[in-house]
């Protein structure tokens, strides 16, 4: 690198020897030992021919010349950042061990820097710009790595003192340089100057407290050198006195030059300020030099109308004045280490107070921004605006001070901003705001404010008038648009406690007074009454709680008010019914859906059974508008479920009938076609129809809301049917398509439906029919002829959804599938040979827990507990063999993450319910072999390994989980089998779990992983005749494991100190017992940070036992 930096960046032909000066750079090159074969050699060369001064060879044309300039440059360019990249990679190194070659590493770069600033000072280019900027990165990368042991940051100071020199002696001032000191451009100074904290920052090897300490080191600089002006030795004292020294020479300005100087200066500032907490605002109203400004008066002018008297060369610069002042002042502001001092309080007070006219400090660059459309600048201002006020807030709430109030006002304007980076800042100045009690708040930024705001973030926050949807959107996107809407929602809520009714009666008189065509307002103020609604839904909750125990409440006349205003709303809303819902907007009545469901509680409470009615019948008529139709079917639900109690009270009545209002919801959310509102609507049915005290009439409501969905499967069924026997046809295999996936989403609201029918309160007395025996009579030929087709069959959405519907009803109407279930089992089998569909080891677990909960399906099967074991077992091992011949044959355990995790779902089931058909199975050991294979082979997929883990973790620790009697003689039983399984599998399982802890598993398998890993441990233990003695083999694994394990020898972090009081941590709180485990599982995540660098060891002290 530094032979190619010299060749690439020499100014002349002094590089090359003199007995050789007549040779060209190619000729050069070869002589330095390298090939010209090959394309870097090519570029070398043209690098070599750019700088080669003599050029001997036939003159080339102007184009050429400029061509081969510009590959030139960007050859260097490359050149110098890889190279600078490999200097923070292992500089610190080289110079423990080569501090000859260290040295002239710098030697090169400052070389090539100095060329570069030379010849960038003449040409202004990009491809030079560029260029400079890396030459400087390199250089700074390697001064703040260049230390001594008197001298910590001596590479730091021998850069920061040459650009202290040559920025004085470019303004006239006298300097004291020594000769071997060298000399910079202004420009390449202030480049370096900036570079350095980045670069500092940029250090791996110490912590950020330690490069801020760098940074303010004292080094013992000797006073006299340099200009005259008061350093005491810290790197951070002389470039504030410097850049003081610049700004204030450059900010008068007189040409490009100067300009570009100014903005050069203010991006060091920034840079520093942001490195360094210690430059604060006290530290810039403090800064002199001589008789000039303080550097917080000189940004104060650089941000005020003053700004707009000086003569700027281009708007370029000062545009990049106003950006870089602003963020220089707002590091500054954010730094707080010289909070509660006097001399931030003048500091603060004399930003306020330049904020009124003449000054208008911040108004006066703002406006400037406008009008020129400087969209960066304008971001700048309102991130300094807000820094400002959020930091000195306490200050601000009490408008004590002049200029509070005209800050409040620019916020309100800046909020309101159509540009999102200008007005999401200011969100955060409300939330801070609101943690100041009103007490110590001025009157003014109280109740008015916030009234003001919530009028403010409507408006800010509605569509574009124009909007048709985010597709044919330009100027707005639709990522912004959102992220304001969610972090307005606070803000809103902040307001919703200051105001209470007031509020929503505000937004509440928007929606009943503008007129439809500004739909966007009305749009935007259903969106600022649903960002409070579960605020407001428990204030009016917490008061009617207070009026029925008797208990008088303060505040019980504004939740009363707010319960009218809002009922009076709906009312309004409700009364067009279909015709209304076809004149509004869709986004509108998206708004209003979701409106009728946040309140969906206080409509429960205060509106009598026939509101809730027409609010169902609403929603029912928006599921037929596209953009409207996902938040009517959740809103139906939250109506449904919040005011079941009442509609099947009110039901009670004599002639009353709900049935029919639920049929319309659920077939117009059949209407829609899609599954997640069809499965919202039929659950908010279900839940409804169950909690009738008249069973008869649950089972006829349910029948009534099922018989739709089951009319619609019948038809999908056909249209497949008819499909399937027209073969090569595109339009019919289309069809049977669409028709598939309606069938499938057919099956999944009788899912929905079933499963919501779950519960004692469902089954009715003794004798009694099950609520869902209607439904099942009209289903059950339907779902018999789907499992009979082998179109359906083969299709994986309607088998997965024929197996969930078996799997609900297995589940709630046990008694009536036991005749059936035998041959559900066949189909059960036969589906999962062909498709290996997770759910049909689904169905197979929810069978195995019935069996055993429900005694009833047992004797409707004709099965006795001998029985049971027998058609489980022969089950199990069925379905292990064909699993087991489908993941090593055709898809690997990490290709089907759903079918391993159902897979060993099923097996902890057999475990909890059925251990002796899961220990007598002839594939129990395959099957735990293909368990321990999956820790590695699922590669670290979550759902598939944590289910794996739960399986292996419960299987060794049998012991430590609750069973009943019978079932702890079961697993006794085969304890010695479970035994040798772990002795030969054990230390693979110790391997993959400390490997997924030590960075091999994402950081959510950790708590399963230290479970297992307890697990084996506590059984190990406990097994063990003397348990105080440590058991030889349990420690191998986990010596192994932690120490010389390849899983874990990847991190540097982990010793074997560490690996051995880790194990000693473990089996002490193993031989504590399960009261342990959780201490246990936390010291093995912390030893999993600890390898990945998160933590240090002395997290481990924690642990240790006495």
């Amino acid at each position: 690198y530094i032979k190619i930096i010299g060749i690439s960046f020499c100014p002349s032909d002094h590089f090359f020897s003199s007995s050789n000066a007549s040779s060209s750079p190619n000729q050069s090159w070869q002589s330095s030992g390298f090939s010209n074969g090959s394309t870097e050699s090519n570029v070398v060369e043209k690098i070599a021919y750019a700088t080669f001064s003599s050029k001997q060879q036939q003159p080339l044309s102007s184009n050429t010349e400029q061509q081969i300039q510009r590959d030139a440059n960007g050859a260097k360019l490359l050149l110098t950042t890889l190279f600078c990249n490999k200097i923070r990679r292992e500089y610190i190194s080289l110079m423990r061990e080569h501090a000859s070659l260290a040295r002239r590493v710098f030697e090169s770069l400052l070389n090539a820097l100095l060329c570069v600033g030379n010849v960038a000072h003449v040409h202004q280019g990009q491809d030079l710009k560029a260029l400079l900027g890396a030459c400087c990165s390199a250089v700074a990368s390697v001064a703040v790595r260049t230390s001594i042991q008197q001298s910590l940051n001596q590479g730091i100071m021998n850069i920061i003192l040459p650009c202290r020199n040559s920025i004085g002696a470019s303004l006239g001032m006298a300097v004291n340089a020594t000769a071997d000191m060298p000399s910079f451009s202004p420009t390449v100074a202030l480049r370096l100057l900036a570079d350095i904290p980045g670069e500092a920052q940029s250090r791996n090897d110490v912590t950020t407290t330690d490069i801020e300490a760098l940074l303010q080191m004292s080094n013992g600089i000797p006073s006299q050198q340099g200009i005259d002006f008061t350093i005491n030795g810290s790197a951070t004292d002389v470039v504030m006195g410097t850049l003081h020294m610049a700004l204030s020479g450059y900010i008068s300005g007189g040409g490009e030059q100067q300009d570009a100087l100014l903005c050069l200066t203010l991006n060091a500032l920034t840079k520093w300020a942001e490195a360094c907490k210690k430059i604060t605002l006290s530290r810039l109203l403090e800064s002199s030099n001589g008789n000039a400004l303080s550097i917080l008066e000189q940004l104060v002018a650089l941000l005020s109308s003053q700004s707009q008297q000086r003569q700027w060369s281009s708007a370029k610069h000062a545009e990049d004045a106003i950006i870089k002042s602003a963020g220089a002042l707002n590091a500054c502001i954010e730094n707080t280490t010289d909070y509660g001092t006097q001399s931030r309080r003048s500091a603060v007070g004399s930003l306020l107070a330049s904020i009124t006219s003449p000054a208008e400090f911040l108004v006066a660059p703002f406006n400037t921004s406008e009008s020129q459309q400087w969209e960066e600048a304008a971001v700048a201002v309102s991130n300094l605006a807000s820094t400002l006020a959020r930091e000195e807030i306490d200050e601000i709430a009490t408008c004590r001070l002049p200029g509070c109030s005209d800050l409040i006002e620019l916020l309100l304007g800046l909020q309101s901003h159509p540009i999102h980076n200008v007005a999401l800042p200011v969100l955060e100045v409300w939330l801070a705001l609101q943690d100041v009690p009103t007490s110590d708040r001025h009157p003014t930024l109280a109740a008015p404010l916030y009234q003001q705001l919530t009028e403010v973030v409507l408006n800010r926050v509605a569509y574009p008038s124009t909007f048709i949807s985010w597709e044919e959107e330009l100027d707005l996107e639709s990522s912004d648009f959102n992220e304001m809407r969610r972090l307005s929602t606070d803000v809103l809520v902040g307001a919703y406690y200051l105001l209470r009714s007031s509020y929503l009666e505000t937004l509440a008189n928007i929606v009943m007074s503008i007129d439809s065509s500004d739909w966007e307002v009305v749009e935007s103020a259903f969106f600022c009454m649903c960002s409070v609604g579960r605020e407001a839904c428990a204030r009016i909750k917490s008061v009617k709680n207070a009026a029925s125990s008797g208990r008088d409440s303060p505040v019980a006349a504004d939740g009363e008010s707010t319960s009218i205003g809002l009922t009076q709303v709906v009312g309004i809303i409700c009364a067009g019914g279909a015709a209304g819902v076809s004149q509004r907007h869709p986004l509108v009545l998206a708004g209003i859906a979701n409106f009728l469901g946040c309140y969906s509680t206080v409509w429960a409470s205060s509106c009598p059974p026939q509101a809730l009615l027409e609010i169902l019948a609403y929603l029912s008529a928006a599921l037929s508008v596209s953009g409207a139709a996902e938040a009517s079917g959740k809103s139906i639900r939250l109506v449904l479920i919040a005011s079941a109690g009442k509609l099947t009270k009110a039901a009670t009545s004599p002639g009353a009938d709900i049935s029919v209002a639920l049929t319309q919801s659920m077939e117009a959310a059949l209407n829609t076609n899609k599954q997640t509102i069809m499965a919202s609507v039929a659950e908010g049915c279900a839940r409804v129809s169950v909690q009738l005290r008249d069973k008869s009439k649950t089972r006829a409501t349910l029948s009534a809301v099922a018989a739709p969905t089951i009319l619609r499967a019948r038809s999908a069924l056909d249209a497949m049917t008819s499909s399937s026997t027209v073969e090569g046809s595109g339009q019919a295999a289309g069809q049977a398509d669409a028709a598939s996936q309606a069938l499938a989403s057919y099956l999944g609201v009788i899912r929905e439906l079933v499963r919501f029918c779950d519960g004692s309160s469902s089954r009715g007395r003794a004798g009694d029919s099950h609520i869902l025996s209607d439904v099942l009579t009209a289903a059950w030929p339907v779902l018999n002829d789907i499992s009979s087709h082998p179109t359906c069959r083969a299709n994986e959405a309607v088998l997965s959804g024929l197996l969930d519907v078996h799997s609900q009803l297995l589940s709630v109407v046990p008694a009536l599938i036991g005749p059936y279930f035998k041959d559900l089992v066949t189909f059960v089998v036969k589906a999962y040979e062909v498709s290996f569909c997770p759910s049909a080891l689904d169905y197979v677990s929810a069978a195995v827990e019935s069996f055993d909960s429900e005694e009833s399906i047992g004797v409707a099967a004709g099965l006795d507990e001998n029985g049971k074991d027998l058609i489980f077992n022969q089950l199990l091992a069925h379905l292990s063999q064909c699993t087991f011949t489908y993941v090593t044959q055709t898809k690997r355990p990490n290709e089907c993450p759903q079918l391993i995790k159902a897979l060993f779902e099923m097996a902890q089931r057999y475990l909890l319910f059925c251990p002796g058909a899961l220990c007598q199975c002839p594939e129990f050991s395959s099957l735990f072999g293909l368990a321990v294979a999956c820790l590695v082979e699922c590669k670290g997929e979550v759902e598939s390994t944590r289910a794996t883990l739960i399986f292996i973790t419960q299987l060794v620790g049998w012991k430590h989980i609750r069973l009943p009697d019978a079932k702890m003689a079961k697993l006794t039983q085969f304890a010695g089998g479970i035994d040798n399984l772990l002795a030969q599998h054990g230390e693979a399982i110790t391997k993959a779990c400390l490997g997924g802890l030590s960075g091999g598993a994402p950081q959510m398998l950790w708590p399963s992983c230290s479970e297992c890993i307890f697990s084996i441990t506590q059984h190990i233990i406990s097994s063990t005749p003397d348990a105080d003695a440590p058991n030889s083999v349990l420690c191998t694994w986990l010596r192994t494991a932690m120490i010389e394990g390849s899983l874990v020898a990847n991190t540097k972090n982990i010793t074997p100190e560490i690996g051995t009081s880790v194990i000693k941590i473990l089996c002490d709180l193993a031989k504590e017992g399960t009261k342990s485990k959780q201490k246990a599982k936390m010291a093995l995540m912390d030893f999993g940070k600890i390898a990945k660098g998160e933590a240090s060891t002395d997290v481990l002290l924690a642990y240790s036992t006495a």
